[in-house]
């Protein structure tokens, strides 16, 4: 990362974690100003902006442009998907966070995000409404049998004497 900003951006950072949104969206700002080409500055600039003054577009604009530039970082799929849901695109920032997870599937912000949107699996037999009782039943036995069946075994482990 360029010298240019970098204290700035160490101390939005540190702001967001405290959840001081008004403080970070200011650091952030003066990082982004200071270099406007780093896609890190772009991205939580953006996010911060449009979650704590209401500048959905400049949210949207700056998250987009850094994925475009640095498309492999999960954190700015998360910045983009919290600005989506800020402008009530539900469905935009389910998308989002399941491309970050393309890129990172281990990241649990982006799980968390999609637990508390209340992401589920497509019904097993799609014309049947969720709740059918068959759909129901098929989907308690698919989800308590099949990861069993399909977990590979690894090596024994000796028992202790």
């Amino acid at each position: 990362m360029p010298e240019e900003g970098k204290e700035n951006f160490s101390a939005g950072l540190k702001y967001l974690k405290t959840g001081e949104m008004e403080a970070a969206t200011r650091a952030f700002e003066k990082a982004y100003r200071e270099n406007k080409e780093n896609p890190s500055y772009m991205s939580y600039y953006g996010m911060c902006a449009a979650l704590k003054w209401g500048k959905i577009g400049l949210g949207i604009e700056l998250c987009t442009k850094a994925i475009k530039k640095e498309f492999f970082k999960a954190d700015f799929y998360l910045n983009l998907g919290k600005v989506y849901l800020e402008a009530d695109n539900r469905k935009g920032a389910v998308t989002v966070f399941k491309k970050g997870l393309g890129i990172d599937k281990d990241n649990e912000e982006l799980h968390e995000m999609l637990v508390i949107l209340g992401v589920r699996k497509r019904p097993v037999i799609p014309f049947l409404g969720r709740s059918h009782q068959i759909n129901k039943y098929l989907g308690i036995f698919f989800r308590r049998t099949l990861p069993d069946l399909l977990r590979t075994k690894g090596p024994e482990r000796k028992k202790e004497e």
